[in-house]
């Protein structure tokens, strides 16, 4: 289905948005975060500005990465619609977007942070749905039919190829039901967010060995697999910046009175 990933992506943003306007089902908000931010419409707010910030940044990373080709039209920088985001692109100006949304609303980071958690999860899902209709980010070719992706790649070959998006579609799908479940497990801010973070990324990171879309390569590898990796660690050094907070916050002797 050509042209699919614009709209599957909508229908992935939509279903975001209405998780975080119901706070009757918002596990995450109930628990963590206090009455003004934990309103329907902080986080809604907090979603469009990370959402928007990552667009932007998602389609200059890409355009960045094939700038050969839009150096010559460069009006195609803004046919969104055309597809082509880099995914590390969107996730550095999701942070920094929230980030963003936080200093000027004064809200606190790692709360939003987590109610952001399982919309983000259903982004990822969105996309790797998108990508398989739209034949995007394709796997190797295969000698054998066996294990080939159903779908043609974005040149409408039918050669046998890793089901590279399939399995993205999978993973999120159970790494989203996962995170459903540690979202009434965990009570510490930051860590869920942390957590949907480092598991989008390994799986980026995972799949990008059976790519076979073009890209430029750096010592070998290609330049999703760095920045996956880039990505993965950042999410591990926010749980452990989690942690060591929390742990300090729990060694600290109340003074009398208080």
């Amino acid at each position: 289905m050509q042209n699919a990933f614009p709209l599957i992506f909508t229908l992935g943003v939509m279903v975001s948005l209405l998780w975080l306007g119901l706070s009757g089902t918002n596990r995450v908000s109930a628990s963590r975060i206090s009455a003004r931010t934990s309103l329907p419409v902080a986080r809604i707010d907090a979603g469009l500005t990370a959402l928007a910030v990552g667009l932007i940044s998602a389609r200059i990373g890409f355009v960045a990465l094939h700038w050969e080709y839009y150096a010559s039209k460069p009006f195609e920088i803004l046919w969104f619609w055309q597809g082509g985001l880099s995914w590390v692109g969107g996730a550095l100006g999701a942070i920094l977007g929230l980030g963003l949304f936080c200093v000027l609303t004064r809200h606190p980071f790692w709360p939003l942070a987590d109610t952001l958690a399982l919309p983000g999860m259903v982004i990822a899902l969105a996309s790797w749905s998108g990508c398989l209709a739209d034949g995007c980010a394709y796997g190797r070719a295969l000698d054998s039919p066996l294990w080939a992706s159903p779908t043609p790649d974005m040149f409408g070959s039918r050669i046998p190829r890793w089901p590279t998006q399939m399995v993205g579609v999978v993973y999120s799908l159970l790494a989203l039901v996962l995170l459903y479940w540690l979202a009434g497990l965990i009570s510490k801010p930051g860590v869920l967010a942390c957590i949907s973070l480092s598991m989008i990324a390994a799986g980026a990171f995972a799949l990008s060995f059976t790519r076979s879309d073009p890209i430029m390569l750096l010592s070998g590898l290609r330049l999703d697999t760095w920045g996956s990796a880039a990505i993965l660690l950042l999410g591990a050094a926010g749980l452990t910046l989690c942690g060591l907070h929390h742990r300090r916050r729990g060694n600290v002797i109340p003074k009398p009175g208080e």
